[in-house]
């Protein structure tokens, strides 16, 4: 359960782990927390060192491959990724059933319930 909250659903710098809630419609992130400085695709998340705008415009995930979208955009493929993650996750675990009911409200606060 921690896992899926922690490293799921909490939107994280992928070098630091400093967590994130706003999204001004760049997918080229960079991490504000002081002596980081990580640029990060906002997409996918990966670590790009100090620029993401080229990854960001190649990134899998990008569907228009340009570097901004809207936040409607970002939540959906948020909720994706997310959701991809946790099944991800999930597979072949015995515990399967208890960690998801565990998870539920948080999975719902996400709007990724049900999985």
């Amino acid at each position: 359960r921690r896992h899926i909250q922690d490293r799921i659903l909490t939107l994280a710098c992928p070098r630091c782990s400093q967590a994130f809630d706003s999204f001004d419609g760049c997918f080229a992130l960079t991490c504000s927390k002081q002596g980081c400085g990580c640029a990060f695709c906002a997409y996918c998340l990966a670590d790009c060192g100090s620029n993401a705008h080229a990854h960001v415009a190649h990134c899998e995930l990008n569907p228009s491959k340009g570097l901004f979208a809207s936040a409607d955009n970002f939540e959906q493929v948020q909720r994706d990724r997310r959701r991809q993650l946790i099944l991800a996750y999930l597979e072949g675990k015995p515990s399967r059933d208890e960690v998801v009911a565990a998870c539920e409200t948080s999975l719902k606060e996400a709007g990724i319930w049900p999985l």
